[in-house]
Order: structure tokens, then C-alpha cells, then sequence
């Protein structure tokens, strides 16, 4: 992984970025957030550990700004002086994780684990395909009518395969289209690319919707191929489309699938109701505050529900979302309905380009 460790103390600042090299990671240090800003702008990185607290500039606003400007990256508190009550209103603001000094290898090791289990959702099914050969596959070997929905240019002609350009300010001339397309037609699928588009302009929520929407205008008729490009999708964006993709309604669980503690708890949860204790062991904690944010956000999201003195135990809701996960987890195109997400396969460029 490239990691990038922002820390005013120098000493620890070596021994951090000492034993992520050791681990085999590339890891690049800076003592402060303007310098943690210009490295992001100049090279890219999967995860960020941050001090809390570094002179002028805290790493709380270095959070914000990373969220807004590079929100593939994952970032990790660190923190010391400041109280554990800061740390989680950095989980609120969307940190992947924290750490309390003076941090252990395995509590590093450990966090390094669930950022691999994080990047490895933009992975599940992401073979490397080009658009529109898949969708000529499909009219020829499958026998579909099938709408191909991807940015300029416009492909070549080709037999049973109609062409819309994705319009990414407008999901719901996308609806509309497949609605209109579908409607009349025994055997019709469609292939929709650069998912990360409208993600970059919309809600995740609403994006998963209107997959959802689409996945229903097909039932029965044919699948739908999601391709997308792993270099700038979120982790979370992907898992939006890989939940819209295998379940109706994956959008009202998407916050609480997000994160992969949250994921362990819920998995635990699906062998019967557990204990405070408990559902710390499943997620491999030893912070008490840390799985009560977690837990408490599971409770609020519907998921589990928790009376005075009872266990943590699972609602209809949260059954549904253990469904989900296994739908991700057995994520292939080769069972089922078809319907699958892709890499977009896209030779030595940046733009999408289609062959001639």
C-alpha cells in the first residue's frame, strides 16, 4: 500500500514509517498538513495516518480537506493529547479508523488489515473489460437487445445494440431511457460504464437507487453490467454499486456496510445476538468508545436493535444486509441473474476509448 504519515514529532514519524517499510509499504512522512497537502496533490495514496493535533493546523481540518478533495483516500487518527471524544467525532466526519498513541505493530497491523478488506470492494468482479465489446457479446451471444449507456464517443454500429451517451447530470433521463427501451422487449440488458461519474455528482444513495430502478425494469428480461474505473471510484461507491447490483433496497444499508467494522459486527450478528464484549471480540478491538460509536450507528441505522440490559441482536433489516454481504461475497458473473460489475478496460489512456 502507499501510505502517507503526517506527525509533527520526528521520532515518530521514522518509527511509523520504519515499520510500514518493513511490512512491505511504501510510506512517505511530512511533519505538517500543508506539506501532507502537497505530497497528496503530487503522487497518489491509499491511506493517510494524521496526528490529531500539529501546530497551527489540526489533523481534524486536514481530514475535512482530504474528504473533499481526494475521497478515495482513507484516513487514519492518530491521536495523543487530544481526547478520545475528538477521535470519534473524526469517525463522524468520515476517518476510516484511530489509533491512540503510543500505538502498537499489531494495532498498525490491524488497521492495515481493514483497509486491504476496504480496497479489496473495489476488486470483487472487476474483471477488466471494454463496453462495448461486452455489450456486443451479449447482442450476439446471448441473444439481447441491449441499451449501452457510457460517454463519448459514440461507438461504432453494431446489430442489436442501441447507443445512449451517459448523461451525468441527469440520472433521470437514464431511468427514463431503460424504462422506454425495456419496456416492450421479451430479452433486453443493459451495460452502463463509468459508473464513477455519476458518482463524482450525486449521492450514493441516489446513484444505488437508480440502479436498483433499472435492475427492477429488467427483471426477467436480462442483466445489468455496471463497468466502472477502479483508479477513481470511492471504496464506498463501489460498494454501492456492488449492493444496488446483488439486493432491492442495498441503498438504505449503504452507510453501515461502509465500514468494515461495522461489517464484522453485523457478520457476528448473523450467528445469534452477542454482548457489548462480544461484538469488541468479533471486531478485534480493545477501544470501548470505538465499538460503541460503531455500535451505536448499526442501532441507529435499523440494523440491530439493543433494549437496557439485553443483547445486540439483528432486525429484519439487518438480515437483509447479511444478505447483501453474502450476495457481495459469492459477487459472479458466471451464476444468477448476469448481472455483474466490470473494470473498464481502457488502453494507455485516461478517456474511454471504444474500438474500431
Amino acid at each position: 500500500m502507499r501510505i502517507l504519515v503526517v506527525d509533527d514529532d520526528a521520532e515518530f514519524r521514522v518509527e511509523l514509517s520504519d515499520l510500514l517499510t518493513q511490512h512491505g509499504h511504501m510510506a512517505t512522512a511530512v511533519s505538517t498538513a500543508p506539506r501532507a497537502v502537497q505530497a497528496l496533490e503530487s503522487a497518489e495514496f491509499d491511506v493517510m495516518f494524521t496526528d490529531l493535533r500539529m501546530g497551527r493546523r489540526s489533523g481534524i481540518e486536514l481530514l475535512t480537506q482530504a474528504r473533499e478533495r481526494w475521497p478515495r483516500l482513507l484516513v487514519v487518527m492518530l491521536t495523543g493529547h487530544a481526547t478520545v471524544e475528538t477521535a470519534v467525532r473524526a469517525l463522524r466526519l468520515g476517518a476510516f479508523d484511530y489509533l491512540r498513541k503510543p500505538i502498537r505493530p499489531d494495532q498498525v497491523q490491524r488497521v492495515l488489515e481493514l483497509v486491504s478488506q476496504q480496497l479489496a470492494l473495489l476488486r470483487v468482479g472487476a474483471t477488466a473489460l471494454d463496453p462495448t465489446r461486452y455489450a456486443r457479446s451479449l447482442a450476439a451471444e446471448g441473444g439481447y437487445e441491449v441499451l449501452l449507456i457510457s460517454p463519448p464517443p459514440v461507438p461504432p454500429a453494431a446489430e442489436k445494440v442501441s447507443y445512449l451517451p451517459l448523461d451525468t447530470e441527469n440520472p433521470f433521463r437514464i431511468r427514463d431511457a431503460v424504462a422506454e427501451f425495456v419496456s416492450l422487449k421479451e430479452r433486453a440488458a443493459v451495460v452502463l460504464a463509468a459508473i464513477e461519474e455519476l458518482l463524482a455528482r450525486h449521492r450514493e444513495e441516489d446513484i444505488a437507487a437508480l440502479l436498483e430502478e433499472i435492475r427492477a425494469f429488467l427483471e426477467g428480461k436480462g442483466p445489468l453490467a455496471v463497468g466502472y474505473d477502479p483508479t477513481k471510484i470511492t471504496t464506498t461507491g463501489a460498494l454501492a454499486v456492488q449492493s444496488s447490483i446483488v439486493s432491492a433496497d442495498a441503498h438504505t444499508t449503504l452507510e453501515s456496510l461502509g465500514n468494515p467494522i461495522r461489517r464484522l459486527v453485523l457478520r457476528r450478528l448473523a450467528d445469534g445476538p452477542c454482548s457489548f464484549t462480544q461484538a469488541m471480540e468479533a471486531a478485534h478491538l480493545d477501544d470501548t468508545s470505538k465499538i460503541a460509536f460503531h455500535l451505536r450507528k448499526l442501532t441507529e441505522s435499523g440494523l440491530v436493535t439493543h433494549l437496557a440490559r439485553e443483547r445486540y441482536r439483528l432486525t429484519a433489516r439487518g438480515r437483509g444486509a447479511i444478505k447483501i454481504l453474502s450476495a457481495i461475497d459469492d459477487l459472479d458473473s458466471g451464476k444468477g441473474s448476469g448481472n455483474r460489475i466490470f473494470a473498464l478496460k481502457v488502453p494507455g489512456s485516461r478517456t474511454h476509448a471504444f474500438p474500431t
